[in-house]
């Protein structure tokens, strides 16, 4: 230990350059002259080497559509009755499509942040004083020498990286469809049953979509070295003199590496999409009123009927495309055979036709998001006192103190905490009813609802806190005289402290979610549905931590006292000697792992046939899901070294 600190000291004296320094000397009066001699050697160096990346990227693609496609029929063509114009007699369909909406909000953004932070402070302060008082013959004495070396090494490196991408498409597609509409009557407008017409409406698709991802590294490094050397010398000594030589020597190195790595990534699809189709046949209607009167003569124009050729004479009636009846039949009717005798009526003999659709709504709101945290965290200390005094009221041979102290200090602290989080998620909700008909049909309540959210946590830290303090104090004081000589005190400290950290982290979330409300409806006859509903709510998250921590603390405390009372003959004596070395190594590593894998399905698939009286309602599949995965690892050292010596 010793050979190894008086090298330590030696090699950084070479590089010495001084720093806080005062020597005063006094030499004295009196014959042969000598002494005070002082030198002292300080040395400092500090390199810092810091490196900061940060990326953060961001991509979306969001896709909105709502794209509603209304087809109508016409007018039937040619006239209808007998003897008129050809004029159709009942007003034309029209599809009803209304109250479509797509709404779709996306969010996505990436943050990232990596730091550096290097803190290091040097200080050295030297002081000797060699006074000699009264007459001297021989004279010689205090020489004192003071050497001090600090070097201190901080290299830090912090990245961090933040991705999010977002795809999003969101489709409201309702397409309605209606068949041609029949006129019917005998030269009557239908009345009473108005012919019904196709319609859709409050059709919805509703999505909110967000994704982030965050990440963040950061070192930070403070070292603080002080060294404290103050050397006194003074002699009162008469005659063969000599004595106090005095002598210091003080490394100090530390060393700080710190690497922090942050990832943070989230992926989210999420697809949204209400397509409800309305298709419709023809209106079917009645006409609800007496017939129109029997005209008389021929049938004016040369035509009678409804894309019929006119009947030969003597007839006087027709029908709608439909041959005309034989007489005496003052009936007519619409697209079917007249009714027979004495009937007054005309009309279609048909139920009267209805299409309608309606409260159809997909609504999917989907949040996705990764975080990712590394951080480091060093502090070293170094404080190193060492004080000498040498004083001697000694006459005739005197001679003596010849003091010397040796002081080491190292300090090495690596630290490394890397951190990943990742978030994937893939969301489908789609509400698609379909309602044909070409007979009553009715719809309406039909929905579906999910709410999915995905996230992904993850940690990574460690803090390191090194302190090493070595006081050493050494007095040597003779009243001693005749041959006199003694004190020759020598004290060496060496305190190495090592501290290794590394925390890993790493946290993963996959959820893949479904839902589905897929009500069909299908009639020719009285078909009615209603209040359908899927509901999914699904979490997943996975969380992550790891940790370590590092408390390293080192005091050594020498003293040493060598005083002689009273006077004596042939002196001699107290020659003492301490040694002193402490080392702690300290080696942390914790790794910390949470995965979550989630996929729900929810489906709602209420199909209705009818040709005939059928009705539904009050369908519903409802989930609630829950995923969770919890990881932790931690690290906790201290270390607590003190050394006491005295002697006296």
């Amino acid at each position: 230990m010793k050979s190894r600190l008086i090298a330590a000291a030696v090699s950084i004296a070479a590089l010495a350059v001084p720093a806080t320094a005062m020597a005063d000397g006094s030499p004295g009066g009196g014959a042969g002259g000598g002494g005070a001699g002082q030198a002292q050697l300080a040395g400092q160096t500090a390199i810092t080497l810091q490196k900061a990346l940060s990326s953060a990227k961001a991509d979306q693609t969001a896709v909105n559509a709502n794209t509603p496609v209304t087809i109508g029929g016409g007018k039937p063509s040619g006239g209808c009755g007998c003897g008129k114009s050809d004029t159709p007699s009942v007003p034309s369909s029209s599809p009803t499509g209304g109250s479509n909406s797509a709404n779709q909000l996306a969010l996505n953004g990436a943050a990232s942040g990596a730091g550096n932070n290097a803190r290091t402070t040097q200080t050295n302060t030297q002081t000797q004083n060699a006074s000699s008082g009264g007459a001297s013959v021989g004279s010689g004495g205090a020489g004192q020498a003071q050497l001090s070396g600090q070097k201190a090494v901080t290299g830090q490196l912090a990245l961090s990286s933040a991705k999010a991408k977002q795809n999003t498409t969101n489709g409201n597609s309702p397409g309605s469809a209606g068949g041609s509409s029949s006129g019917c009557g005998c030269d009557q407008t239908p009345g009473g049953k108005t012919p019904t017409s196709p319609s859709g409406g409050s059709n919805s698709a509703n999505q909110g979509a967000a994704n982030v991802a965050l990440s963040g590294a950061g070192n930070n490094a403070g070292t603080t070295q002080t060294n404290t050397q103050s050397q006194n010398a003074s002699s009162s000594c008469k005659y063969g003199c000599g004595g106090a030589g005095q002598f210091q020597a003080s490394g100090q190195s530390a060393v700080t590496l710190q690497a922090a790595l942050s990832s943070a990534k989230a992926d989210q699809t999420a697809m949204n999409t209400n397509t409800p189709v309305t298709i419709g046949g023809g209106n079917s209607c009645g006409c609800d009123h007496p017939p129109s009167t029997k005209p008389s003569g021929p049938p004016s124009g040369g035509n009678c009927g409804c894309n019929q050729p006119p009947p030969p004479p003597p007839s006087s009636n027709c029908g709608c495309n439909q041959p005309p009846p034989p007489p005496p039949s003052s009936n007519c009717g619409c697209n079917q055979p007249p009714p027979p005798p004495p009937s007054s009526n005309c009309g279609c003999n048909q139920p009267s036709g209805g299409l309608s659709s309606g409260n159809n709504s997909a609504n999917q709101g989907a949040l996705n998001g990764a975080g990712s945290l590394a951080g480091n965290n060093a502090g070293t200390t170094q404080t190193n006192t060492q004080t000498q005094n040498a004083g001697s009221s000694c006459f005739a041979g005197c001679g003596g103190a010849g003091q010397a102290q040796l002081s080491g200090q190292e300090a090495l602290t690596g630290q490394l905490a890397a951190s990943s989080a990742n978030a994937n998620q893939t969301v489908v909700n789609a509400n698609v009813p379909v309602t044909i008909g070409a007979g009553d049909v009715s719809t309406g309540d039909n929905s579906a609802n999910q709410l999915a959210a995905n996230g992904a946590l993850s940690g990574a830290g460690n803090n390191a806190n090194t302190t090493q303090t070595n006081t050493q104090t050494q007095n040597a004081g003779s009243s001693c005289f005749i041959g006199c000589g003694g004190a020759g005190q020598f004290q060496a400290s060496g305190q190495s402290a090592a501290t290794l950290q590394a925390a890993l982290s790493s946290a993963n979330a996959n959820q893949t979610a479904v839902n589905a409300n897929v009500p069909v409806t299908i009639g020719a006859g009285n078909v009615s549905t209603g209040n359908n509903s899927a509901n999914q709510a699904a979490l997943n998250g996975a969380a992550s931590f790891a940790g370590n921590n590092a408390n390293t603390t080192q005091t050594s405390t020498q003293m040493q006292n060598a005083p002689s009372d009273g006077p004596s003959i042939g002196g001699g004596g107290s020659g003492q000697a301490q040694l002193s070395g402490q080392e702690a190594w300290t080696g942390q590593l914790a790794a910390s792992s949470a995965n979550a894998y989630q996929t729900a399905v929810n489906a709602n698939v209420p199909v209705t046939i009818g040709a005939g009286d059928v009705s539904t309602g009050d369908n519903s599949a409802n989930q609630f899901v829950l995923n969770g995965a919890l990881s932790g690892a931690g690290n906790n050292a201290g270390t607590d070294q003190t050394g006491g010596q005295s002697q006296s």
